[in-house]
């Protein structure tokens, strides 16, 4: 009786109309994206959030809002919120790449922030500037005579001129005056530093200046400009700085090295919190 009876019912359009409805339902909430939380719609505005306001807004004017423009710049962080969380609702944050960069770089300044770098001790500061002496030292300076050859001149020309000039200065090394071409900085350069010589020589040519003997003519040696003959006529040794000298600059240095190493330690600790993994190839490669 029971089957008869349900059998019945089953063949009921009314009863069958129902159930295909309730099997669309059921598919189109499936197929819908994701209803936001109930606080979703709920922005509740606290007194710490009104003062940031009438701070930045005192920062940029000079002067506290008053309560129309109070009101104008609490409607503007009120539309960024309700923004701001559609996106978050539409997953817009998951597919643009822009986006992803800047909370990237957002969550960079976080753990930086969440590292705080103390303030170094005297010896540590010392120690630092021991190590990196060089970074912080009186550079060496150099003078010298050169006669200069383009690079614009032919190979065999540029042979051609540089044995003529050795030749004279062979003969008589204070005719350098007028010879080969015309350089820039001039034929006698006087006290120049590394950076210096690295900026209008090259850093190939600062290298092999500092090794050539002094008051004798060597060369060439090559420039970013062309060929050079070289007289050492004087050079000042560098002097290693004193840390009262460079203190600022030591300090500096030193905490940026902490801050790299806090972020890199930072770094290694939320990386330890994920787990990768990798589709496999292999059914690619069988295929």
């Amino acid at each position: 009786m029971r089957r008869a009876w349900l059998k019945r019912w089953l063949r009921e359009p009314l009863l069958q109309f129902l159930l295909l409805g309730g099997l669309i339902f059921l598919l189109d909430s499936s197929l819908r994206e994701p209803v936001p939380p109930t606080d979703h719609y709920r922005i509740h505005v606290t007194t710490q959030q009104l003062d940031v306001l009438r701070a930045a807004f005192q920062a940029e004017q000079g002067r506290m809002p008053n309560d129309n423009e109070l009101d104008a710049r609490l409607q503007r962080w009120l539309d960024e919120q309700m923004l701001y969380r559609e996106a978050l609702a539409l997953g817009l944050d998951q597919k643009d790449s822009i986006v992803q960069r800047q909370m990237v770089q957002k969550m960079r300044f976080l753990l930086t922030d969440a590292m705080p770098v103390p303030e170094p001790s005297e010896a540590q500061l010392q120690a630092w500037l021991e190590t990196h002496a060089e970074r912080y030292s009186h550079a060496q300076h150099i003078s010298f005579e050169q006669v200069f050859f383009s690079r614009g001149a032919s190979p065999s020309q540029v042979v051609d001129q540089l044995a003529q000039a050795q030749d004279q200065l062979a003969q008589d090394p204070e005719a350098f005056s007028g010879l080969g071409d015309v350089f820039p900085a001039g034929q006698v350069i006087l006290a120049a530093d590394s950076e210096t010589l690295r900026r209008e020589f090259g850093a190939g040519f600062a290298e092999d200046l500092r090794d050539l003997p002094q008051a004798v003519w060597s060369g060439p040696i090559r420039s970013g400009l062309g060929l050079h003959l070289v007289r050492v006529t004087g050079r000042e040794a560098g002097q290693a700085a004193r840390l009262a000298e460079v203190r600022e600059r030591v300090a500096s240095d030193w905490r940026s090295h902490q801050r790299e190493q806090a972020n890199a330690t930072a770094m290694q600790r939320l990386r330890q919190r994920f787990s990768i993994e990798f589709e496999s190839r292999s059914g690619q490669e069988a295929g």
